[in-house]
C-alpha cells in the first residue's frame, strides 16, 4: 500500500500562549509599580487591575501546557495527541466524518465540533488512557446537556445520562466498569442524539471545523482508493 504523506496538526488553544504569558506579566509589573505609587488613590481598581493580569498569566499557563501538535494523520489514521494522552481512530473504522448540529428554535445550528461515527466504536474502549477518557467526559457533557435540553429521552434525567455508572455491555459481550464503562454510554448517547460517536472542539485544531472535517474525509478517502 502506497504511503500516504503525513500531516501534523497543532491546536488553536495554544495559539498566542507565549504572547499572553509575555503582556501579562509585563502588565502585572506596571500594575505594581502603579499600585506603590498611587494606591493612596486607586487603591481598588489597582488591585483589580493586578488580579486581572495574573489571571491573564495562568490562562497563558494553560495554553503552553498543550502539546505543540495535536493531530497525526497517516495511514493507520487519525491521531489525537492531547496532554492527558492519546487517542487513535483508524481510518476502516471510520464510517463517517461530519460536523454536528443542535436544533435551534425551527433551524439547526452547526456546532464548533467536528464528529466521527464510527463502525466499532468498542475498539476505542480499551486503547484510550483513563486520563484521557476523564477530560473526554467533561468536555462533552456541556454539549450532551445541549442535545438534552431539545429532547431529553422520555422519563430520563439528563444527570442519569451524564453520570450513568452502570456497567456497559458490548455487543461483543465484553463487560466495561468505572470510567470505561462511563465513556461506553457516554459514546452510545451521542450517536444516538447526534449521529456521532466521537465530538472533538474546534480547539483542538488550527484551522475551522468545515475545513478539518473535508481534510479528514479527503485522506479516509485515500486510504480507501489505496485498501481497494
Amino acid at each position: 500500500m502506497p504511503q500516504l504523506d503525513t500531516i501534523y496538526i497543532k491546536s488553536s488553544a495554544k495559539q498566542h500562549g507565549y504572547s499572553l504569558a509575555f503582556y501579562s506579566a509585563i502588565a502585572f509589573v506596571i500594575s505594581l509599580i502603579l499600585y506603590i505609587q498611587f494606591a493612596d488613590f486607586a487603591k481598588l481598581p489597582l488591585l483589580f487591575l493586578m488580579m486581572c493580569t495574573v489571571v491573564a498569566f495562568v490562562i497563558a499557563l494553560f495554553k503552553l501546557q498543550e502539546p505543540d501538535l495535536s493531530f497525526m494523520l497517516n495511514n493507520q489514521g487519525v491521531l489525537y495527541h492531547h496532554k492527558r494522552g492519546f487517542m487513535l481512530v483508524e481510518w476502516d473504522n471510520i464510517r463517517r466524518i461530519g460536523i454536528p448540529s443542535v436544533q435551534h428554535g425551527l433551524d439547526n445550528k452547526e456546532l464548533s465540533y467536528i464528529g466521527l461515527n464510527l463502525k466499532e466504536p468498542e475498539k476505542l474502549l480499551g486503547a484510550v488512557s483513563l486520563r484521557l477518557i476523564s477530560h473526554l467526559l467533561m468536555e462533552q457533557r456541556a454539549i450532551l446537556h445541549k442535545y438534552l435540553l431539545v429532547d431529553c429521552p422520555t422519563g430520563t434525567c439528563p444527570s442519569d445520562i451524564t453520570l450513568n455508572t452502570e456497567p456497559y455491555k458490548s455487543a461483543s459481550g465484553q463487560v466495561y466498569k468505572g470510567l470505561r464503562g462511563m465513556f461506553a454510554h457516554r459514546m452510545a448517547w451521542l450517536k444516538k442524539l447526534s449521529g456521532y460517536d466521537l465530538l472533538i472542539p474546534e480547539t483542538a485544531f488550527d484551522r475551522t471545523s468545515g475545513e478539518f472535517a473535508q481534510l479528514l474525509r479527503e485522506y479516509k478517502e485515500h486510504f480507501e482508493k489505496f485498501e481497494n
